[in-house]
């Protein structure tokens, strides 16, 4: 079950607990991506909060990369980023309008764990990618509290443990490199658990608690020995997109 995209806006921009979220993730999430060659970015799912952290950051430094933001047909979109051109589409999950091998990083967010069909997904994240280039994936912990609870969108479809992510990225020629574990306090909307929500991630971070963290920031990359089967038609489909065209 996906949520809307007019919910997922409404939760990370219009809430207190959304707001937070977004700050901590983003806190553990960028030094990942900026870690990386930043040319050519993708985001899956519902990655605009995410992305204009990043923004800030890059705009900070005098840094430009291009970016797009790919949503799923089930879950709908919104144009992104505000009073510049819109680089945000809609498109089936399993086939994006980017070139092979033309990404350097991408970024699923409320993408992999709501989808019916996780190996496709993957399978086109992998057709997608550079060579060198990393996947990136936020997805809720089965092991703790937030894929237990409807308070965000980290409660809908379906969670993993390390192993199954470990076992899922395996089987479609990715290699985990680093898995960082967020989100140690309790999805409250209010009170005590909400006001001390960044107490509880200092604690978690100290501590080392990769059980109790709500959400797993995944970072992985392509396995030297995948060779998926790419169909030369597919391949060249979409030539008018890719490095060259994508700006922001």
């Amino acid at each position: 079950m996906r949520m809307d995209v007019v919910e997922l806006q409404n939760f990370y921009s219009q809430t207190d607990l959304g707001e937070k979220v977004s700050k901590i993730i983003s806190k553990s999430l960028n030094p990942l991506i900026e870690g990386t060659s930043c040319e050519f970015i993708i985001g899956f799912g519902f990655t605009l909060p995410f992305m204009e952290s990043l923004k800030k950051n890059w705009s900070i430094r005098g840094q430009n990369p291009k970016i797009i933001s790919l949503m799923p047909g089930e879950q709908g979109v919104v144009p992104w980023p505000k009073n510049k051109r819109n680089v945000s589409v809609l498109v089936d999950e399993t086939s994006w309008p980017i070139n092979t091998s033309s990404a350097d990083t991408i970024l699923i967010v409320h993408g992999l764990e709501v989808s019916e069909n996780q190996n496709d997904l993957l399978n086109e994240a992998f057709r997608v990618l550079d060579g060198k280039g990393k996947l990136i994936l936020v997805v809720p912990n089965r092991t703790g509290f937030w894929a237990r609870s409807d308070n965000t969108p980290f409660g809908f479809g379906k969670p993993y443990t390390i192993n199954q992510l470990s076992f899922l990225l395996s089987q479609n020629q990715f290699n985990i490199d680093n898995i960082v574990p967020v989100l140690y306090g309790i999805p409250s909307k209010k009170g005590y658990w909400l006001k001390s929500i960044n107490f509880w991630e200092a604690v978690g971070k100290k501590y080392n608690f990769p059980f109790f963290g709500g959400v797993l920031i995944v970072e992985a990359s392509k396995s030297v020995y995948g060779a998926h089967k790419i169909s030369a038609e597919k391949s060249n489909k979409f030539s008018s997109y890719g490095k060259a065209t994508v700006t922001t």
